[in-house]
């Protein structure tokens, strides 16, 4: 029987994070081959066909992969560690936006703003129960209103990885409101 959570998991943190433990090669873009990626899932004990990776893709509450217009490659939507370039899918942000964290990161942000840590992007959504329930993964949750539209107005790019999550770099205090819950 397959795991197909494992698998999901580990294709997850290939194209994020670490391609090379998958022996992946991904370009600029962040695209690696759907044939790599079958050949190294074999190598793991898991055996998956193309249309298997593409039905488990489907599977998520959200959109977590991405495949090109060919159906050859495939790539995180967003999550990543490693340097990707989005450039093409930079639009503009609707006029406000969400994030989820925990209370006890509070002063740190007050002080820093939302940094986007071992990621290379800060991750915002457009729905303010979507980011509390980010926030209380991690504890007491923390809901951060992001004036998203001036940070546009002040050279901001932003990402649409998915319908609900907008990707950008690290967005300064007075663009926050913050929230305890």
């Amino acid at each position: 029987m397959k795991d197909t959570k494992q698998t999901s998991k580990l294709i997850s943190y290939w194209l994020r994070h670490h391609p090379e433990d998958g022996n992946l090669n991904i370009d600029d873009f962040g695209w690696a081959s759907i044939d790599e990626l079958i050949q190294s899932l074999a190598t793991k004990g898991q055996t998956f066909t193309h249309a298997e990776i593409v039905e488990l893709s489907k599977s998520f509450d959200k959109v977590r992969w991405e495949f090109s217009g060919d159906g050859s490659k495939i790539r995180a939507t967003h999550g990543h560690s490693i340097e990707v370039i989005l450039d093409e899918k930079a639009v503009k942000p609707p006029a406000l936006l969400y994030h989820g964290s925990s209370s006890n990161k509070i002063d740190a942000i007050k002080e820093n703003g939302l940094l986007a840590m071992q990621r290379q992007f800060v991750h915002l959504s457009t729905d303010r129960e979507v980011a509390v329930s980010v926030g209380k993964r991690h504890g007491k949750p923390l809901l951060i209103e992001i004036d998203a539209a001036a940070l546009a107005a002040d050279g901001w790019v932003f990402y649409q990885a998915s319908e609900n999550v907008w990707l950008t770099t690290n967005i300064p205090v007075k663009y926050l409101k913050i929230e305890q819950k």
